[in-house]
């Protein structure tokens, strides 16, 4: 039976139940910084939604999801069970709240109770991605190239921009407490950017691009350099696909290393 909740605080042993579980942890909540916002700090959040799956007064799983409802969009922020009964109940009350809404869930790639479950149920599954985190300092790279978007630019960014993702160029201008941007200037034009929040102790370099003509000229590189220096003091960490070894090689070459048992897989459905 699912419930909404109030607050997860009578659930931290269940919740802690799952911490160094190979299987059934979640990538969402590997850091304390992740399960203070992703967790603990959701009752304020009017946007958020906590649940519980129960038999009889036992908790058998635990979930929040972010609801959207001007963009019709969900997310899950946190799922943690090890019984296909509750991720069932947890979907069947998502579908029946937010009939047509898109949603996106996270998940360990171990989890193939949960996995199973949502591809019976259509979900397009993207590649499996790896986590990397910054532990290491290194060189700054030439940053002289580098510089805060402003006015002039903004056109050339948004036309840049990755497109089919829910953080489009117009929803990152439009969410200044959340992102960053920085550009890479060539020629007086803009080459490539950077998207990168700011508003967490560790944030993540979200979105990395330089147009075809300038790669291989280190605007990359100098992109992420200059990020890393951008979010001092505050920790960082991404993902990437794991079978790009280029991208993989060019955050480790950053100070960035594997976060071992972070992978992470993203499902996609229309609910």
């Amino acid at each position: 039976m699912i419930r909404t909740l109030s607050s997860v605080e009578p659930y931290r042993d269940f919740i802690r139940s799952f911490s160094n579980d190979p299987v059934f942890s979640d990538p969402m909540l590997a850091t304390e910084a992740q399960r203070q916002k992703h967790l603990y700090e959701v009752p304020a959040d009017p946007c958020a939604c906590l649940l519980g799956s129960f038999a009889g007064e036992t908790l058998t799983g635990l979930f929040v999801f972010l609801i959207l409802e001007k963009d019709r969009y969900v997310q899950m922020l946190a799922g943690l069970t090890r019984s296909r009964k509750a991720c069932a109940e947890a979907l069947d009350f998502l579908t029946s709240r937010c009939a047509g809404y898109g949603a996106d869930f996270v998940f360990n790639p171990r989890n193939a109770v949960l996995r199973a479950l949502l591809k019976e149920r259509g979900c397009i599954m993207e590649p499996e991605q790896l986590r990397l985190r910054w532990t290491r300092e290194v060189p700054v790279s030439d940053l002289s190239g580098i510089f805060p978007l402003e006015e002039p630019h903004r056109a050339r960014y948004c036309a840049l921009h990755s497109r089919g993702v829910y953080w489009t160029a117009e929803r990152v201008l439009a969410a200044p407490e959340i992102f960053r941007v920085l550009l890479a200037i060539e020629d007086g034009e803009a080459a490539g950017y950077i998207d990168l929040t700011h508003n967490s102790a560790e944030n993540e370099p979200y979105d990395l691009f330089v147009r075809k003509e300038s790669r291989r000229r280190g605007l990359g590189r100098a992109l992420l350099s200059a990020a890393v220096q951008e979010n001092r003091p505050n920790g960082m960490a991404l993902l990437v696909d794991i079978d790009n070894e280029a991208a993989i090689a060019l955050y480790e070459s950053q100070g960035f290393d594997r976060a071992e048992g972070e992978n992470n897989i993203t499902a996609h459905i229309c609910l």
